[in-house]
């Protein structure tokens, strides 16, 4: 049986677009750290093509579907300016909205009608919503480079805590989109995030990054 993903399970599988989640996540150890590769030169080269595709992208719209490995289930839209700008919005029963626009990436619980402030400069979201990307190798160890049947895989971690998590993203290799991201956490659960509609390049409505303020503010990383 499928169950609606709870909000925050739900927020933080999208959210880990890039690497750690956009809201934090409880750590318990997983059993075993996944093994860093050296890359090859070819493997740099497909690291260096997803670099220079991910930097190619202005804008994306798309609806997208969430499942777990503990069968649960959530759904919703995605909407990216470059740079700066991101909406992820859930589907009921789900009240959460998350907007980043300027310094501050906002976390909205419709049902609370409460509002989370964070530094974007504090979220992995700063990664894509940057105006150039590129894999810190300082902080970025991959696990995975590869490409078959068609498709780029390419597997991270964070360097400095390799037990946190890591973060499959999946392309179309011809012509090059990103399709879909698999995130393993802490506690070995998977999340997988499908893009099933995803648009590039098109024009987006500026006021899709503007919420309604309840006026009950958090602040972290303040």
């Amino acid at each position: 049986m499928i169950k609606a993903l709870p909000r925050r399970t739900a927020v933080a599988g999208l959210g880990i677009l890039m690497l750690a989640g956009l809201l934090p996540l409880s750590i318990a150890q997983a059993q075993s750290a996944p093994k860093e590769v050296a890359l090859t030169a070819k493997q740099e080269a497909i690291v260096k093509r997803v670099e220079r595709y991910l930097n190619s992208i202005t804008t994306l719209q798309s609806t997208f579907f969430q499942q777990s490995s503990t069968n649960e289930f959530a759904e919703g839209e995605i909407f990216l300016s470059r740079p700066g700008k991101m909406r992820i919005e859930y589907k009921a029963p789900n009240p959460i909205l998350i907007v980043a626009r300027g310094k501050y990436l906002s976390y909205i619980d419709t049902e609370l009608q409460n509002v989370t402030y964070i530094p974007v400069e504090d979220t992995p979201a700063a990664f894509l919503l940057s105006g150039r990307i590129a894999f810190n190798r300082e902080k970025v160890a991959f696990h995975e480079v590869t490409q078959e049947d068609g498709a780029i895989f390419l597997t991270v971690a964070e360097r400095d805590d390799p037990f946190s998590g890591r973060l499959t993203l999946i392309f179309r290799a011809d012509p090059m989109s990103l399709r879909k991201w698999s995130v393993v956490d802490a506690q070995g659960t998977i999340t997988d995030i499908v893009l099933t509609d995803p648009f590039y390049g098109g024009t987006i409505d500026p006021k899709l990054f503007e919420f309604k303020d309840y006026g009950e503010r958090e602040r972290s990383g303040d």
